[in-house]
């Protein structure tokens, strides 16, 4: 062999010695460094979904309405929360009995009702706990206890015996079952009942938290600055207290 062929051999061993080299050196090095690249934008979409998450936390606190949820108007009365055998102290408007605090928001729901051309007639004002008893076994000897829950409240457990519910019905539509949402006293009623502290109590998306049946016709008082809102974050009541636990 030439002395000249030698060389080219001894050459190329070099260069791929060093090319070995540099694989072992730096190619682990470079693939750290095209992972971090890679990381980073993962790691900052984190951190701005954290910063998400806590603004709507703060936006949430921020935006609920500055009451004091234990006030009388936000009692909260359902199968889990018994009132016993509380009476409020009574009013009267149209022959139906409520809590006096609420006659005259009532009297002006009402009145601008009328005033819009409906016809408007009150029921089922306050209950107190033995009419409530009747009503409940009555119910029971119809569809059974577990179904009967589901239509009439048991007694200590019902919102008209608070005094702050009322039934609302078009005087002249005798039905009252979930077709009364189709009458036009109900869609004016349900669109405005916030502006006088009113909801609509028990709304049709929300049977399986208030456990109750929708009800169109039964309107609660809560105030103003609650009912709007409720009315504007679509909740019933059991979510609009849990939200000041």
């Amino acid at each position: 062999m030439s002395a000249k062929r030698k060389i080219c051999i001894a050459v190329g061993i070099l260069m791929l010695l060093t090319a070995a080299l540099y694989l072992v050196l730096l190619m682990p090095q470079t693939a750290k460094d095209e992972q971090e690249r890679l990381q980073q934008p993962l790691e900052t979409a984190v951190e701005e979904t954290a910063e998400v998450e806590v603004s709507d936390r703060q936006i949430k606190e921020t935006d609920l309405p500055d009451i004091d949820i234990n006030s009388w108007e936000y009692v909260l009365v359902n199968a889990d929360h018994s009132i016993g055998e509380y009476a409020p102290e009574l009013g009267e408007i149209e022959g139906q009995k409520l809590d006096q605090r609420i006659l005259e928001p009532m009297q002006k729901f009402v009145g601008d009702a009328r005033a819009e051309g409906l016809s408007v007639f009150l029921s089922s004002g306050y209950r107190g706990y033995e009419e409530q008893q009747y009503l409940f076994n009555r119910k029971v000897e119809q569809y059974g206890e577990e179904q009967a829950a589901t239509i009439v409240s048991r007694p200590g457990t019902s919102e008209h015996q608070t005094g702050l519910a009322c039934d609302i019905t078009d005087e002249y539509y005798e039905l009252k079952n979930e077709s009364l949402e189709n009458t036009a006293l109900y869609q004016w009623m349900s669109r405005h009942c916030q502006e006088y502290g009113f909801i609509v109590r028990y709304p049709k998306d929300k049977e399986e938290i208030t456990g109750i049946i929708y009800e169109p016709w039964h309107f609660r008082y809560v105030g103003v600055e609650a009912a709007t809102y409720m009315v504007e974050h679509n909740l019933c009541l059991e979510e609009f207290v849990a939200l000041y636990q």
